[in-house]
């Protein structure tokens, strides 16, 4: 009985609002789901250029608030919640088959809109993820060119790739395994970390980013402080959108100290990454690339003997809508290769999966994974959907 309670009054406030690319934008702009996925999760051009206005359909726009007669105040009607739930049945294993009850594997409390004509935030909680409770990932104010100055700038938690591919919003259950590799101690990647970030559009279609973030991911403070060391890591990005072609550029370079355990000696690990990108669309027809060179001088935070490891990889993604964009079905083709001087660091895999729309807000999904490391397949079949 407190379950259905329960349900029912989440259900009562997720029936008003608007946030990133969530069921709460569309309530609040009463447009359909698919002007901004195609399918969900994944954005369309649409969708994406209206999370780069800060979820605004136009600059300043105040849709959904008001100032309440205080000039200083813009505040949302309505408190802009949705929920996202991801449900799969999973079986691996060669000759030892695994089967298993994944449902759901995660669950998502998501919220966004403005604070001011230019300012607005987007945060995301994971109320589960693989049985725990999970903590907050997204989470960011952004500044829409603040007194005028020609960029944006966003100070928060993100995803250090994101504004190349944005992970979460891929349509695989296999990961983009390069993007997210930590490697041996260190907890440097291309995934979530804390920091500030700076973007502008410098040419027609063009658009860079620089980042400054802590680079050891978002894990709980220690001490009180999120970061133990001093050094910083830093990223920046670039994209060029020609046509159909979209070519993009990410670099990253930081330091990172830690003083293993059972010494009194720091050790340092310094971390290069750096690759190119492309997109390209042609119709129903999808294809994205990312290659990535990284070198880790300690990765293993060894007081003597320090090796350093050179790591490259990537990921080559095809989609095809067979009845075009817009269309109920798609299918999605994903490799993923991992070759690294760390033993054990190594991974390939390559995944097929068929979607199909349930409805424009529920997608049903099979998936084939074959690990060419483990010699093993893996099968998932799921639902994933957000209201």
């Amino acid at each position: 009985m407190r379950t259905r309670t329960l349900l029912l009054c989440v259900a009562a406030v997720l029936y008003a609002g608007q946030a990133r690319a969530i069921p709460a934008f569309a309530r609040r702009y009463n447009l359909p789901c698919s002007q901004c996925h195609d399918p969900i999760p994944r954005l369309t051009a649409f969708g994406e250029m209206f999370a780069s206005r800060g979820f605004q359909l136009a600059e300043g726009d105040t849709t959904g608030a008001a100032s309440l007669g205080d000039p200083l105040l813009l505040i949302q009607q309505n408190l802009p919640l949705a929920l996202r739930f991801d449900a799969y049945v999973r079986a691996q294993g060669g000759a030892s088959v695994r089967s298993d009850f994944q449902t759901p594997v995660a669950m998502k409390l998501l919220s966004g809109g403005p604070v001011t004509p230019n300012v607005t935030y987007y945060v995301y909680l994971l109320l589960a993820e693989d049985g725990h409770t999970g903590p907050i990932e997204d989470a960011w104010v952004l500044f829409r060119r603040p007194m005028g100055v020609p960029a944006d700038f966003a100070i928060g938690q993100f995803q250090v790739a994101d504004p190349l591919w944005k992970r979460e919003l891929r349509i695989t259950l296999e990961n983009y395994a390069m993007l997210s590799q930590r490697l041996g101690s260190g907890a440097a990647s291309l995934s979530y970390d804390r920091g500030v970030l700076a973007s502008v559009e410098p040419v027609p279609g063009g658009s860079a980013a620089l980042m400054v973030v802590n680079g050891n991911g978002i894990g709980p403070a220690e001490a009180g402080d999120f970061d133990g060391d001093s050094p910083k890591a830093a990223a920046f990005t670039y994209t060029q959108t020609i046509g159909p072609l979209r070519a993009g550029l990410i670099a990253y370079r930081g330091t990172q100290r830690l003083v293993p355990t059972g010494t009194t000696a720091t050790v340092r690990n310094r971390t290069t990454m750096i690759g190119p990108a492309l997109t390209l669309s042609a119709g129903a027809v999808e294809f994205n690339a990312q290659w990535l060179w990284r070198r880790d001088t300690n990765p293993t935070f060894l007081s003597f003997g320090a090796r350093t490891i050179e790591t490259s990889g990537g990921f080559v993604e095809a989609l095809w809508w067979p009845g075009g964009r817009g269309g109920r079905t798609l299918v999605t083709a994903l490799y993923n290769g991992i070759a690294s001087d760390l033993a054990g660091a190594d991974y390939e895999t390559a995944t097929l999966n068929l979607s199909w729309l349930y409805a424009r807000n529920l997608r049903l999904a099979g998936e084939f994974t074959w690990d060419m490391v483990a010699e093993e397949p893996r099968l998932a079949l799921g639902v994933v959907t957000a209201f």
